[in-house]
Order: structure tokens, then C-alpha cells, then sequence
């Protein structure tokens, strides 16, 4: 067993191809675009409804990475990069644009609409309803901050280091 059998190979190639692309090599770069583009725009039309504006800055996102790519850093996680990357974006674009101005704005007060597969789970598996409901109304207490935690956490699977980093 090699030392890169050792690693977890998904993050070392995602490196890898991080490094690759920060080298201008436009095969890594699709790669990495090919391999990200729907979770990100998941993540984004999540955190914010318009699908079309997200979409929007998911590319405006991918050009400035291409664009800065001789001057990027070393990433931990491409994907925690991506993510936070893109929420930055949005609330950017959000508050420039005029005419998003008078729409609601973002903020950390904006809804996170996500269903958790955790529901889906109970539903599936559960004997009592009662249960569910319980847990919906639990779920529906908390903030719209931590809703966007769990989604992260538990349908993107990412650490709480990432998702730290991703939220500030």
C-alpha cells in the first residue's frame, strides 16, 4: 500500500488537481468544474432562491478562479473553498446590484430552505408519525444559521472546521 493509498484519495487529487490548475493546466480546471459545478450551485440556490443569479455567480465564481489562478493559495478543501467562495459571491452581487437593493437582502436572518435526509430517514424507517412530527417541530426552532449548519454538515458532509470557515 502506497502512502497515497493511505490519504484520503479524493482530497489528495482534488489537491493535486488544485495545484495543477494554479499551474494554468486547463485539463485540471475542467476537471474540477465538472466535478463541483452541481454542488455548488445546490449549496447557492439553497442559501439564496433566485436559481438564475446564483447560476450566475457559480460561472462568475469559476472565471475568477481561472482568471487568479497563478495567484491562489494552497487550499485544505476545494470544495469548503468552492462553497464559501460562492456565498461570498452571492452577498457581494446582492448588495451591488441596484436593483437587488430594494429585494430582500441577505443576511445571516435570510430562510435556508432544506428538506434533511434525516426526514426522509424517520419517515422511511419510523413506525410513529408522532416521532416525525416532533422532530419537524424541533427543526423549525432553530435558526436559519443553524439550519444552514446541519445542511452543510449533514447533506454536503463537510467538517465543522469547513463549515466554520465557509459560515466566518
Amino acid at each position: 500500500m502506497t502512502t497515497r493509498d493511505k490519504i484520503n484519495t479524493t482530497d489528495t487529487d482534488d489537491y493535486l488537481l488544485w495545484q495543477a490548475l494554479k499551474r494554468s493546466d486547463k485539463a485540471a480546471y475542467e476537471i474540477l468544474l465538472k466535478q463541483y459545478y452541481a454542488v455548488v450551485l445546490s449549496y447557492g440556490v439553497r442559501f439564496y432562491r433566485d436559481k438564475e443569479f446564483v447560476k450566475d455567480c457559480v460561472q462568475d465564481l469559476f472565471i475568477e478562479i481561472w482568471n487568479r489562478r497563478e495567484h491562489l493559495g494552497d487550499v485544505v478543501s476545494v470544495k469548503s473553498y468552492l462553497l464559501q467562495s460562492l456565498r461570498k459571491n452571492i452577498i457581494r452581487e446582492n448588495s451591488r446590484l441596484k436593483w437587488f437593493r430594494d429585494a430582500d437582502q441577505i443576511s445571516d436572518d435570510q430562510d435556508f430552505n432544506v428538506e434533511f435526509d434525516i426526514e426522509t430517514y424517520l419517515i422511511t424507517r419510523e413506525v410513529e408519525n408522532e416521532s416525525l412530527k416532533k422532530l419537524r417541530l424541533e427543526l423549525d426552532k432553530l435558526s436559519k444559521r443553524q439550519r444552514e449548519a446541519i445542511f452543510l454538515r449533514f447533506t454536503q458532509d463537510l467538517s465543522y472546521e469547513e463549515i466554520s470557515f465557509i459560515m466566518g
